[in-house]
C-alpha cells in the first residue's frame, strides 16, 4: 500500500477562497481606493494595501522609502477621489522585510484607532470589501453589455 497525504478539502477550500477574496480586494485597492500615508517633510506617500479586517490592515512600500517602527503611530488616508478621503490613525504592531520579484519591500502589520469618528465608516467599508471579494464574479466576455 501506498503511503500519501491526507487532503483536508475544508482546509484547500478555505485557502481557496481566502486567495480569491484577497485578488477581489486588490482590485478595488488598486483601481478605486487610494491609500496613502502623511510623513512630515516628504507629504504623502502611496502605500500597497495588503490585506484589511475591521481591526487593521497591512500595507507593503519599498524598502528604500524607510520603514515605520512598532509602536508607532500613523496617520493614514484612504481615498476615494482626488478630493476627499477617510482619515484614520494606524499603531504598527509589526514590521517585516520581504522580497518580491526581486524587489525589496517593508511590510508593515498595523491595528486601527477604533476611538476615532471615523471609524465606523472604516469599518462599514471593511464590511463592504469582504462582502463584495466573497460574492464577485469574473466576467469572461459570455455575456455582451449593451448601452442604451
Amino acid at each position: 500500500m501506498s503511503e500519501g497525504k491526507v487532503v483536508q478539502f475544508g482546509e484547500a477550500r478555505k485557502a481557496k477562497q481566502d486567495e480569491v477574496r484577497r485578488n477581489y480586494e486588490r482590485i478595488l485597492f488598486k483601481r478605486i481606493l487610494g491609500c496613502y500615508t502623511f510623513i512630515e517633510k516628504l507629504g504623502l506617500k502611496s502605500v500597497d494595501i495588503v490585506d484589511i479586517s475591521k481591526s487593521g490592515c497591512s500595507f507593503k512600500w519599498p524598502e528604500t522609502e524607510g520603514s515605520f517602527n512598532e509602536g508607532e503611530e500613523i496617520d493614514f488616508r484612504f481615498y476615494f477621489s482626488q478630493n476627499t478621503y477617510l482619515p484614520m490613525t494606524l499603531t504598527v504592531q509589526r514590521v517585516e522585510k520581504i522580497v518580491e520579484n526581486g524587489l525589496s519591500f517593508c511590510h508593515h502589520g498595523c491595528t486601527f484607532d477604533t476611538d476615532l469618528s471615523s471609524y465606523p465608516a472604516i469599518e462599514k467599508m471593511v464590511e463592504f470589501i469582504h462582502a463584495y471579494s466573497e460574492t464577485a464574479k469574473e466576467d469572461k466576455g459570455e455575456a455582451q453589455i449593451w448601452y442604451l
